[in-house]
């Protein structure tokens, strides 16, 4: 069903043909490719790759990293930990070992089929990895192996419970 095109207004016309070239060509374009160059610059002076920087929480990718090698899993995991200690030491690597290409996607394959994978489990389960619940039992995540004994129960709240020398007599 094909929609008609809408007229454009005559400031919208004015826009699209007296700012929006210029816009682009001295504003949104040199910030992209300096946002692209600072990128690059820094996934080198860290030893990443583009696909190191996903978030490994999100379902998809977590089900691609558990598809990958084990080799290729081996070096990914190396090369966040390489990189995690060079970011806390304040140093870079040699620039011999920063002349490679940081945006090969090793990861897009395994993205694919774990979308794949993932869409056909929803299909006949019934379920969406976003339902699933991060924490359970009342638990953080933080190590805490029982309710409760977490490291925000020592910490009294605004009101001062837990602090006995401020009950009221």
């Amino acid at each position: 069903m094909n929609h008609p095109k809408k007229k454009r207004s005559i400031l919208r016309e004015i826009y699209h043909k007296l700012i929006f070239p210029y816009y682009f060509k001295f504003i949104r374009a040199p910030y992209e490719r300096w946002q692209f160059c600072a990128t690059t610059k820094f996934l080198r002076e860290h030893g990443l790759m583009y696909d190191d920087m996903y978030r490994d929480k999100d379902p998809v990718i977590e089900r691609a990293i558990s598809l990958l090698p084990k080799d290729i899993q081996t070096r990914r995991y190396r090369r966040m930990l390489r990189g995690t200690h060079i970011n806390y030491l304040r140093l870079f690597l040699h620039p011999s070992e920063q002349n490679y290409d940081p945006y090969i996607p090793y990861l897009a394959p395994y993205i694919e089929e774990a979308k794949f994978q993932l869409q056909e489990e929803e299909e006949l389960l019934g379920y969406h990895p976003y339902d699933r619940r991060l924490y359970s039992g009342g638990t953080t995540g933080f190590g805490d192996l029982e309710p409760g004994l977490h490291f925000l129960v020592s910490i009294p709240n605004l009101y001062g419970a837990a602090i006995p020398h401020s009950k009221k007599k």
